[in-house]
């Protein structure tokens, strides 16, 4: 591959080109060129984005691809379509799937498998067998196999002692736990935010404190072991404050948001739509008020999909039955600027699902300079446009955002020695 990107504006924090607009040469995978005008050059492809953005590739955290096993809602390669049609070029695929990613072999499956496609799917290992939460899995080996962190992923873990345990185990790896604080044992048969909204659809709801006292413990672990640990979709207003003041004292502590979490609240369930089902569950606007704060004040570091897609048969039956989850990869970045608009700029956005999303998990962060490798997206900040299903890529169709406005659009990504116009 040898290409011109021509008068893109670049947005890294970590180049020296930043704010400024390019021209780029990409060949070979490598950053031949950063210049100010680059000429024609022969056997290279030009192409003209002046008044776009580029930025490093975007880095999806937490994704389901469902891959070995659920194969109906999603499998590596449809997965890794929705990431690119979304404009990121790195996703992180959740464990638990049939037989979940608890030793060498399923994570080398996942490696093997995914080669060779311009997105870089990286596995998360299980923490705990089958991610039951009951016997600690063989982490290390995992790491060495290409595992990048350890999560249970949906299945909290919810036993004490196993996740003080999994704590000390990665720590002199440098490894990370990634913990979502939604306890199912406790939650029970709940299906939404405890609170006005519950009380009208009359269900049982899911009450903030749950998310506090998994946060608080998970705090107060990382804090007696050192240890790195990542709280993941954070959902409150009361998690937002622990994580702040955890931050305060110097743990080893990141947290994330989900987009939707900042784009939905609890009232658009006022029709039972399935769709609409997740866990965390949809909280108030108060909620989402503290989670955009908690961005900007950089309590919370990183923006992910936390995409989770469903066959037809998951969703379409009563409320109570169906499973959670949104497919949501193609919208997530539309998705957080519409929700973030007069929050954070667009360079400060961009961090959160670029060099924020590899620290939390000790990723080497590519640079826009000479000589770097090229994992790229190319994107427009600007327009607001109405998401179709025509837009998906997914094997399934549980995506909310259809038919509503998103900001921002991915126009181009490269990786890999390869370049995908979208």
């Amino acid at each position: 591959m040898h290409i011109v990107i021509k008068g893109v504006t670049i947005t890294d924090t970590n180049s020296p080109h930043n704010h400024s607009v390019k021209d780029i040469r990409i060949k070979k995978g490598v950053i031949a060129e950063i210049a100010d005008t680059i000429s024609v050059i022969e056997n290279a492809q030009v192409f003209d984005y002046a008044g776009k953005y580029i930025s490093t590739g975007w880095f999806d955290l937490l994704a389901h691809f469902n891959d070995p096993g659920y194969e109906q809602k999603e499998d590596l390669i449809s997965g890794a379509n929705a990431a690119m049609q979304g404009g990121f070029t790195n996703v992180c695929v959740m464990p638990s799937t049939q037989p979940a990613l608890h030793s060498k072999s399923e994570i080398e499956y996942i490696i093997n498998k995914s080669k060779n496609h311009l997105i870089n799917i990286l596995p998360l290992a299980a923490v705990t067998k089958n991610c039951e939460g009951k016997e600690l899995t063989e982490m290390y080996d995992m790491r060495n196999a290409g595992a990048v962190a350890f999560t249970d992923a949906d299945h909290a873990i919810s036993d004490a002692g196993i996740l003080l345990r999994a704590l000390q185990y990665v720590k002199p790896f440098n490894g990370t736990i990634i913990n979502i604080p939604n306890d199912y044992k406790i939650v029970g048969n709940a299906n939404v935010n405890e609170g006005v909204m519950s009380m009208q659809l009359g269900m049982y709801g899911i009450p903030n404190v749950l998310e506090e006292i998994m946060v608080m413990r998970d705090i107060k672990l990382t804090e007696y072991t050192n240890a790195k640990l990542h709280i993941a979709c954070v959902s409150t207003k009361e998690s937002v404050e622990l994580i702040r003041d955890a931050k305060k004292k110097n743990l080893n502590i990141s947290a994330s948001v989900s987009a939707y979490q900042l784009y939905f609240d609890e009232s658009v369930l006022h029709d039972y739509d399935t769709n609409y089902k997740v866990n965390p569950p949809l909280r108030t606007k108060e909620d989402i008020e503290a989670l955009k704060k908690g961005l900007v004040d950089g309590t919370i570091d990183t923006i992910c999909s936390y995409h989770l897609p469903h066959e037809l048969d998951a969703k379409s039956v009563e409320f109570e039955y169906a499973a959670f989850g949104m497919e949501t990869l193609e919208a997530t970045f539309g998705a957080a600027m519409y929700a973030l608009d007069g929050y954070l700029s667009v360079e400060k956005l961009i961090k959160k699902i670029t060099s924020n999303p590899r620290n939390n998990i000790n990723i080497v962060l590519p640079k826009i300079e000479v000589n770097g490798r090229a994992d790229l997206t190319i994107f427009d900040a600007n327009t607001e446009w109405i998401f179709a299903k025509e837009n998906l890529r997914s094997k399934s169709a549980n995506n909310p955002f259809i038919g509503k406005p998103l900001k921002g659009k991915a126009l181009a990504v490269i990786n890999n020695d390869q370049f995908k116009i979208l």
